[in-house]
């Protein structure tokens, strides 16, 4: 894949151009120095070698800085492919949030150390519970599907919802865990800020992703 101007930021762009500029500056001065010194009074060895060096250390700058836009443009070139690489696949996000839209909603929770109990709550985009379940206190991972409906088995509006974890060890005191949640990749935004994921509970960054389960 060619990598072109385009891929370019424009600070780094400029910091190029000023960094040409002086390597041209420096070629001329030098060369006028050379061209007009005193054949009986030449310049200095130690002074034209210190000029050499300050050459090698300005020419080294230009190629390293051309070699970094290489890098930057394949960077994201790698990005877009993998994020357009998962339009329509099942992901799982780090994320407390999960869409219901219509047949629940589904997470995931990791206990690294186990707890002594779990509590888990449905909240509705006004961070209201509406409804709460028991959790898997054993250690390693566990998978906990909503099925869309409130605590009085009525069925809950379609919409984005959050779930709150609460784990506790045989002390009372709070047990870690992390969370993610299930959702669907429907379309990619491709910003100044690198690419996302679209997803019915909103943008997500590439960072976010943990897995990818499929259509």
């Amino acid at each position: 894949m060619e990598i072109n101007a385009a891929n370019a930021s424009p600070r780094s762009t400029a910091a190029l151009s000023q960094l040409t500029g002086n390597l041209d500056s420096f070629l001329t001065l030098l060369t006028t120095q050379l061209r007009n010194q005193d054949p009986l009074n030449p310049l200095d060895t130690e002074k034209f070698t210190s000029q050499l060096v300050q050459f090698a250390s300005v020419e080294q700058s230009i190629e390293t800085n051309k070699h970094l836009e290489t890098l930057i443009g394949l960077q994201a070139a790698a990005d877009r492919d993998g994020a357009l690489a998962m339009l329509g696949k099942t992901i799982m996000i780090e994320s407390d949030k999960a869409a219901n839209l219509g047949a629940g909603a589904m997470w995931a929770y990791d206990l690294p150390n186990g707890a002594s109990s779990v509590r888990l709550t449905i909240l509705n985009d006004k961070g209201q519970p509406i409804a709460q379940f028991v959790g898997d206190p054993r250690q390693g991972a566990h998978d906990f599907a909503w099925d869309g409906k409130a605590a009085d088995g009525s069925a809950a509006p379609t919409g984005v919802y959050a779930l709150v974890v609460q784990a506790k060890d045989a002390n009372g005191a709070a047990a870690p865990f992390t969370l993610q949640s299930r959702t669907s990749a429907t379309s990619v935004i491709l910003g100044a800020s690198g690419p996302q994921l679209e997803t019915p509970i909103g943008p997500v960054a590439l960072s976010a992703v943990k897995r990818v389960i499929g259509g």
